[in-house]
């Protein structure tokens, strides 16, 4: 039998560093994301901007009605080469650490100090999770394991269609390989328990919100060995 650690720390939501851009009356600065909070942290080419100098005000000339807010300077910028970078959180279903899942892939503790451990179905869930919700490319050792569907997040919508069918086939394709890896690893000879071992990719069901449709909600069921149907959500925004 394996076992995994439990991965179930809470995401920040936190934008480290974005790249934000200073408007033509040289006093506006706008992000990619909303604001949820008006605590950030601004850098004009790598030196930090005092808060004295800039406020979050509403900002009445954007399109995006999620984009509500903006950096406003107090004075018009002196140069027009600085570029602006901006630490800042954001709300959850805009967030590319977590992808709107609440959780960030990191070890766990109980109270008295122990390691959560993961094993059979739960640890089989874990491990789709995983497979799932990892950039591909993103693991130096392992670049085949994860899906790009983080680089849709930002997107523009276009054809709805093709985007679930894209989704679709970004997560059948990373469980196949996951069934690959976990078949070459019982060749091994190593014991591996019949609740871990993916027996078949049941369903991947891709859904667009009805009252939002720049959210799709991606919802995966498996059968494990001991034929145990095992479930996954997860919850996607793009940019409409």
């Amino acid at each position: 039998m394996t076992f995994d650690l439990n991965l179930t720390t809470l995401c920040d939501h936190v934008v480290f560093r974005e790249l934000a851009v200073l408007a033509d009356d040289l006093r506006s600065i706008t992000l990619q994301k909303p604001l949820a909070s008006s605590k950030i942290t601004m850098y004009a080419t790598d030196n930090l901007v005092p808060e004295s100098m800039y406020k979050i005000v509403d900002d009445s000339l954007s399109l995006d009605p999620v984009l509500t807010r903006k950096i406003y300077l107090n004075q018009e910028w002196r140069t027009t080469y600085d570029y602006f970078e901006v630490t800042y959180n954001t709300i959850i279903n805009y967030c590319t650490k977590c992808m709107a899942s609440k959780y960030l892939d990191d070890i766990s503790y109980d109270v008295k100090g122990g390691i959560y451990i993961q094993r059979d179905e739960r640890l089989l869930m874990q491990n789709v999770e995983k497979f799932v919700i990892t950039r591909i490319n993103s693991n130096t050792f392992h670049t085949f394991i994860g899906t790009s569907i983080e680089g849709l997040i930002g997107s523009r919508l276009s054809n709805v269609g093709f985007l679930i069918t894209q989704l679709k086939a970004e997560v059948t394709r990373t469980l196949q390989k996951f069934q690959d890896l976990q078949a070459q690893y019982r060749e091994t000879g190593r014991a591996m328990s019949s609740g871990e071992i993916l027996q078949s990719i049941d369903n991947v069901a891709v859904t667009q919100d009805v009252n939002d449709p720049t959210v799709f909600r991606i919802a995966i069921t498996v059968t494990a060995e001991s034929n145990q149907t095992v479930t996954f959500e997860q919850l996607i925004r793009l940019r409409g």
